[in-house]
Parts: C-alpha cells; sequence; structure tokens
C-alpha cells in the first residue's frame, strides 16, 4: 500500500512541475510583450552585444509565449522543451553571468525542461 502512495506523490509533483514550468515561460513571455514594452527587451538585448536586437526580441518573446502553451498543453514535449532550455542557458550566461544565484537558477531550470522533455507524456 505504501508503494502505491509513494507513486501517487510523485505523479503529483510530475503534475505540478510541468505545470509550472510551462506558466514560467508563459508568464515571462506576456510580462516582456504587455509590462516591460517589447522596446525595453530591444534595449536589453541591444545593450547586450546582441545582431539584429529587435528581430530577437521578438523570437524570444513570442517562443516564451508560444512554448509556454505548448507545454502546458503537453504538446510534443520531446521537442518543445528544447527552446525554453536554450532560452535559460543563454540568458544565464549573458544576462546573469555577475549574478551567480540567477544564473544557477536559469542553469537549473534549463535542466528541468530538459528532464520534462525525456519524460515525456508520462510528465
Amino acid at each position: 500500500m505504501k508503494g502505491g502512495n509513494m507513486e501517487n506523490k510523485m505523479q503529483t509533483l510530475k503534475k505540478l512541475n510541468w505545470i509550472l514550468l510551462g506558466l514560467t515561460m508563459l508568464v515571462s513571455g506576456l510580462l516582456k510583450l504587455f509590462m516591460l514594452k517589447p522596446a525595453a527587451v530591444v534595449g536589453m538585448l541591444a545593450g547586450l552585444g546582441f545582431p539584429a536586437p529587435t528581430f530577437f526580441a521578438w523570437i524570444l518573446m513570442l517562443s516564451e509565449v508560444v512554448f509556454g502553451v505548448a507545454i502546458l498543453a503537453r504538446w510534443n514535449l520531446k521537442y518543445t522543451t528544447i527552446p525554453p532550455a536554450i532560452i535559460l542557458v543563454v540568458a544565464a550566461f549573458t544576462v546573469y553571468w555577475a549574478n551567480w544565484t540567477n544564473m544557477l537558477v536559469h542553469l537549473t531550470l534549463a535542466s528541468n525542461y530538459l528532464l520534462l522533455g525525456m519524460m515525456g507524456k508520462k510528465a
């Protein structure tokens, strides 16, 4: 009986993790679009030396929204978790390079997205 209870807890934690990871991307993208505004994201990327900052700002914001929704919908997790992981690794080594705490949080989230993708529909 205890084994079944542990399995139920694991399933609940997997579902919670999947929902939180989907919301992490979706909310981040929506905040960039509607609160920070695209011009602020363009300015941030330009300040970091990204080429074509306007293009990449829109790619970033739209990717966060689209992949956040896709993860929440559990759509093709094997592949839809890769772009968020890439976004977080790039952010860790550009935006948060001097802030070790945020850098580690971003890298931890990136590894969690990849783990979710490996679990696929089992999550």
